[in-house]
């Protein structure tokens, strides 16, 4: 699906704007020793204000494992993806991107970011890092928990357009543990 610039998005935006849209799609959740691995269902939107920052809303259900099932060739858009029906809400989260600077590459524009993230579990961590083409890298420089918030120490997260789809993968050093695969996925635009 295309995607086209705004005449209301700010231009510190403009290498971002691959992103703006709707993105649904599934993925895995799993962190040893505690989490079992699972199948999940996630909607991710991203959208501004006409400010300098994109808001990016996101929320991941658990699959229901009795209703999912392969979706059929002529309705799926690529195969081996799972038409798969929300269960348990698993989290959400808010967040605000801003780009900070930006500068040229040999291979486009490399664009400095600052993400600020916060989920009703009690967090609330920024991120540090860069997009440079359809891919992103981000760290976090801090987090902080609420005092019964989850034991989260550092994570780190990674998004890039490969074949029309967003695909991202997240790590946490959590409950003691080092940093380790937590979740993946592989989303469609919708919008």
């Amino acid at each position: 699906m295309a995607f086209t610039l705004r005449d209301d998005l700010a231009p510190e935006l403009w290498p971002l704007v691959w992103l703006v849209g709707t993105w649904r799609g599934f993925g895995l959740i799993g962190y040893p020793p505690d989490v079992e691995e699972r199948t999940v269902v996630q909607e991710v939107t991203v959208d501004h204000d006409g400010g300098p920052y994109l808001r990016v809303v996101t929320t991941i259900w658990l699959a229901d494992p009795e209703l999912s099932g392969p979706v059929q060739p002529e309705t799926s858009g690529a195969a081996g993806y799972r038409a798969l029906v929300k269960d348990v809400l698993w989290s959400t989260e808010t967040s605000y991107w801003r780009p900070v600077a930006a500068a040229p590459t040999e291979e486009g524009t490399r664009v400095e970011l600052e993400v600020v993230c916060a989920d009703p579990s009690g967090l609330l961590s920024l991120y540090l890092g860069a997009a440079e083409g359809p891919r992103i890298s981000l760290a976090t420089d801090a987090v902080v928990a609420a005092p019964r918030g989850a034991a989260v120490a550092a994570a780190s997260r990674l998004y890039g357009l490969v074949d029309s789809d967003l695909l991202w993968v997240q790590e946490l050093a959590a409950f003691g543990q080092p940093l380790g695969s937590y979740a993946s996925g592989r989303l469609s635009r919708t919008e």
